[in-house]
Parts: C-alpha cells; structure tokens; sequence
C-alpha cells in the first residue's frame, strides 16, 4: 500500500490532471481510448461533448472500475437528454482511495483517504450544413469544477472541455480540447498547480457486413498534451489509440484495441433499453485494469 499511495502522491504532483484523462466506460476501453467520435449520450462530458445531442433522448450512464487489485476505485454517474439538435448533460466523477494506512515500524497509526470529484455540466448543438441536420458540424462546451482531498490538503477549481464533431458517410472526425484556457487548482496549502490544455483527435470508418447480420466500425486519435507547446513544435508527442469492432444485429458487440500500446479487449450486450460494457486492459507495469459499464435509454 505504501508503495501505491507513493505513486499517486509522486503522480499527482507530476501529472495534476491525469486523473480526469483515465478511460471512462466499458466500451470505451474495449477499443483502447479510441472514442473521440464513437461516443454518445450521459459518456459524452467525458469524451466529446459536441456528441452529447446525436442520440435523441433521455440517457443514464453508470460505470465503475478497480486498478491496483481493487485498491484504486473510478466511478461515475452522468445523465444527458437531447431532441437530436441539442443536448444539455450532467454528470459525477470520482476516483478514490479507501483506507491507506499511516505506519511507523509497521504499527499502524492512522488511515487516510485520497478522494476526486469532477461535477461536469455539459451543453451541445448541431450547424445544419448542406440542409441536412445529421451531416451538420456539431459543438459542445463542458464547465466543470474540480475538487481534490488529499493526505496533505485539498483543492478546488473550475475548467472549461469543448469539442467539435463531424460526420461525412461513412467517416466521422472529431476533437476534444481539455481545460481549454488552462485549469488552475487552488490547494489549502497555498500553493497552486496548473492543469494543461490536452488535445484529443479521432477518426472513424463504419460499413455494414450485411453477410454477418451486423456492421464494422475502425476507429483511431491521439493525444496531444499542449503545456508549453504553442511555439515548440519540434517537441510535440502524442500518445496513439487505435481500435476496432464487430455489432451484431445492434445486440452483440466485441471489441479490441491499442491503448498508448497497452492490448485492451471487451464485449457489449444490449436488453432492450439497457447496455452492458465490459473492457480491460494489460498493463506490464500496473497489471490488469477492467472497466464495467450501463447505459439505459430512459
């Protein structure tokens, strides 16, 4: 445990805003992160939100996952509704660390525990382009606020996501610029730490297999972190997601991808108004992460 609450605390300081860029749904880390332009609904404020309107309705989406041997605990609850041309959404981030033991000589002196919360409030609309809505431009802005308790402090601060989304049959692009105008969070301590811009791009090929009763979608992005890069292009590094896969009959779906080289696999189910994601991924440093999903169409 000392070695693992070593790690958050040294990653923190390093990466503030790492803990919000973690894959967010089953679906999502079945195909290895590559979701700038798959994603619809309640998982748009963690995607895309100029997605969150492409799907008329109203949308739950409930999701939890475990790393470290459960150690290490992400959930989120978000919901979204949309008349296809807009789309309003809000939606509850956590990541958690339960119960971290403070040792002197092996005695265990106290118990500590590292929570995340991100409250996203999330608004989307589609450009009619050509007189047909469903080929439009589609934009969307997030406002969230940030709150950290951690061993040595807290924090709280406020951010702005925004997107854009465009789809020509049968490709879709898409982009989601994170902490736009630089997120800064306020810690107790007095101190402040700067979350960086992060571009993230994606693009998407689907064509029917009318012989296997179902469809095929390909899906790629990257991840560009911005800090610092404006006018040092020479030193800009994106990190690769790449992904693919099979739905049959709008029921069934499997699911693979390349997670910034990390294998991912997963599988999706759906009962009528519900959908059940599963995805996991291999990691040679942090071992297996799994990621378990619902969607209801309400």
């Amino acid at each position: 445990m000392f070695i693992i609450l070593s790690f958050l605390i040294s990653f923190g300081a390093k990466y503030a805003g790492e803990f919000i860029d973690l894959p967010v749904g089953g679906r999502a880390q079945g195909l290895g992160g590559a979701y700038v332009t798959l994603v619809r609904g309640a998982e748009s404020p963690f995607w895309n939100p100029s997605c969150i309107m492409i799907e008329e309705g109203k949308d739950l989406f409930l999701f939890h996952s475990e790393n470290f041997g459960g150690l290490v605990n992400y959930n989120t609850l978000s919901f979204s509704m949309s008349d296809g041309i807009r789309g309003l959404g809000v939606a509850l981030y956590h990541v958690g660390v339960p119960d971290i033991p403070l040792t002197n000589d092996s005695i265990i002196l106290d118990t500590v525990n590292i929570d995340d919360w991100v409250i996203y409030l999330t608004y989307g609309s589609v450009t009619d382009l050509g007189g047909r809505v469903h080929n439009g431009l589609s934009y969307g802005l997030n406002m969230k606020a940030i709150y950290r308790d951690w061993k040595d402090g807290s924090a709280y601060g406020i951010g702005i996501d925004g997107g854009l989304f465009y789809k020509f049959c049968p490709f879709s692009v898409g982009l989601h610029v994170e902490n736009m105008t630089t997120t800064v969070l306020f810690w107790s301590t007095g101190t402040r730490e700067f979350i960086a811009p992060l571009l993230k791009t994606g693009i998407s090929y689907e064509f029917p297999v009318e012989r296997l009763s179902g469809r095929f979608i390909i899906a790629g992005g990257l991840d560009t972190d911005l800090e610092n890069k404006i006018t040092r292009f020479d030193a800009i590094k994106s990190d690769p997601h790449i992904g693919a896969e099979y739905i049959y009959k709008e029921r069934f779906a499997v699911r693979v991808g390349l997670d910034k080289g990390d294998m991912s696999f997963g599988a999706g189910i759906r009962f009528g108004s519900l959908r059940v994601d599963y995805g996991q991924s291999q990691n040679i440093e942090l071992g297996t992460n799994s990621r378990f999903s619902l969607n209801f169409k309400l």
